[in-house]
């Protein structure tokens, strides 16, 4: 809509223009006429100063409009306008014109002057200062250029990796040398009519020809390296400053029939793949694809179901019981967390769980079971006197969290809930994404009294030497080992080996996903403590849990 009302305007006004050139033009004789107006006279030279004035106007006007295109329709317009004043001098030895040749000339000047001005002012706007790359604006105009008339390309999105960090870490003037050295390097990949911007921060954008492989072009550039910084102010420019600087590349294929609207809709696609080649561990390059636009929305769609059921208090537990092996002695309940619509619809936790830790939305959902579920079972737990464990799984990155411990112990404090019936149900993961801090927190727990359980016990996150350190008091073992203890001599012999393992470490072994009696026989024989699964009891609503922990002694 505003470049058609520029195009309009500026056909107004060069209209306009004409009509002065040609009046100006038919009032020229080479004399100094008069022009009778009833009682007034107005001599024809002042008449046509008066035009050629607004003449100017106009194109000062269409330079103000648009620089580009107005400015050429100015000069062509005041040349036209100096040559035809230009004429009775040659023609007819008249000096009458001279005052109006003078004016066009000035005038000419100030649009020279005015469109000079604009073009600095724009390639200012379009450049990025420290780099000396065109900058996110004139990567928009490139790009939707490029869209306009189905030009195929390709967009990689280029990031320096925690370039904030690097830049808190080691200064303004270190990140900037940073910012101009990858921009030198990735400026050096370029090939004709290819263009590198820098967008913001530490992310650029590269557009790539279309019989160009991106891939083997950027692989040599998209690596950790070391770079030497140069010395903070104040310090000796002998001392020798060093980052690594690790690079990442999303890349996306604009083709002549793809729908893409404007140059955000294609930085949107790439930055998708960028998220992706993140999570790589080498080559940290990623080709978007449909696969990976379907994942990001589904993620996106998991994030916002989360955070409406926070509100809307669409999440609730359930509980299911554990059980000891040879008595079919309750033990406690695990909790479990579901999600119901208003619509009626049950919503699985595989559905918004995976979702939930990718982000930090995962903490505030243990947050909510923890102070649920105690809140619950505290009644349970005083007023039976029942000894019974209520078991709570906590996500690895809440546990690898420095304040956990004493998060958690301000709620056990609030709620008034008896540390010693609340059990901790961690993953082997937990320690392979931060040992250190892990242990510290399970340690403080274990001070206060809290049981901690090692959940999917099996799934080889975690080395034997690293296990047999683990300060936990309870190993559950993962389903996907049970499922075929009955017909599979090897997984059986292995879950032996795990109950085995599990006494060795003082520690107590409960089975989970024990769904009949077969399965159930095969884990007394190997002296499993407890077992959980549907062959002895199913999740339960709270009521339901509560009755069953009244109905056993």
């Amino acid at each position: 809509m505003f470049y058609y009302k520029k195009s309009l305007l500026l056909a107004l006004f060069t209209t306009l223009s004409i009509f002065c050139i040609y009046c100006i033009s038919a009032t020229t004789n080479g004399n100094s006429g008069i022009l009778t107006m009833g009682s007034f006279t107005i001599p024809i030279v002042s008449l046509q100063g008066i035009i050629a004035a607004v003449n100017a106007l106009c194109c000062i006007i269409m330079v103000f409009i648009d620089f580009k295109k107005g400015s050429k329709i100015a000069f062509t317009i005041m040349g036209i306008s100096i040559a035809l004043a230009l004429i009775p001098i040659f023609t007819v030895h008249s000096l009458a014109p001279l005052p109006g040749i003078v004016s066009n000339i000035v005038s000419l000047v100030s649009i020279i002057i005015i469109y000079s001005f604009y073009k600095r002012s724009s390639m200012n706007s379009l450049t990025d200062f420290i780099t000396g790359l065109p900058n996110r604006r004139y990567y928009v105009k490139e790009v939707n250029e490029r869209l306009s008339v189905k030009q195929t390309f390709y967009l990689a999105c280029i990031e320096i990796e925690d370039f904030k960090n690097i830049n808190d870490v080691y200064g303004i003037r270190a990140a900037d040398f940073i910012l101009v050295d990858t921009a030198k390097k990735l400026k050096g990949k370029l090939g004709e009519n290819e263009m590198l911007f820098r967008i913001t921060g530490g992310l650029f954008a590269m557009l790539l020809n279309e019989k160009t492989v991106p891939e083997e072009k950027l692989k040599n550039v998209i690596r950790s390296e070391v770079m030497m910084l140069p010395p903070k102010e104040g310090e000796d420019l002998l001392v020798k400053n060093s980052c690594i600087v690790s690079l990442a590349a999303g890349i996306v294929h604009i083709g002549s029939n793809d729908n893409y609207k404007d140059s955000a809709s294609v930085m949107r696609d790439a930055e998708i793949a960028l998220m992706e080649a993140r999570k790589l561990q080498n080559q940290k390059m990623c080709l978007f694809s449909d696969s990976l636009k379907k994942q990001d929305f589904e993620q996106k769609e998991a994030e916002f179901l989360i955070k409406d059921a926070m509100q809307n208090n669409y999440f609730y537990l359930v509980y299911q019981p554990q059980f000891t092996t040879n008595e079919k002695k309750l033990r406690g309940f695990e909790t479990l967390i579901r999600c119901k619509k208003p619509d009626g619809s049950i919503i699985s936790p595989a559905n918004f769980i995976p979702a939930a830790e990718k982000t930090n939305l995962i903490t505030s959902i243990d947050d909510y079971v923890l102070r649920r579920a105690m809140t619950e079972f505290k009644p349970v737990v005083v007023n039976e006197k029942k000894d019974f464990v209520l078991s709570i799984n906590v996500s690895a990155k809440n546990i690898g969290t420095e304040n956990f411990a004493q998060k958690l112990k301000q709620i056990i404090d609030e709620i008034q809930f008896p540390p010693e019936n609340l059990e901790i149900e961690i993953t082997e993961y937990s320690f392979a994404e931060s040992m250190e801090t892990t242990v510290e927190n399970i340690l403080s727990l274990k001070s206060l009294g809290v049981q901690i359980a090692l959940d999917d016990f099996g799934t080889g996150y975690t080395s034997i030497a690293q296990l047999m350190k683990l300060p936990v008091t309870l190993l559950k073992i993962d389903k996907s080992l049970i499922d075929n203890i009955e017909t599979d001599p090897v997984m059986c012999d292995m879950v032996d080996s795990v109950i085995y393992m599990g006494h060795i470490m003082n520690c107590e072994v409960i089975s989970e996903g024990v769904e009949n009696e077969n399965q159930l026989e095969i884990l007394k024989e190997h002296k499993c403590d407890f077992i959980q699964g549907f062959v002895w009891g199913k999740p339960l609503d709270f009521d339901s849990a509560v009755s069953l922990c009244k109905d056993t002694k």
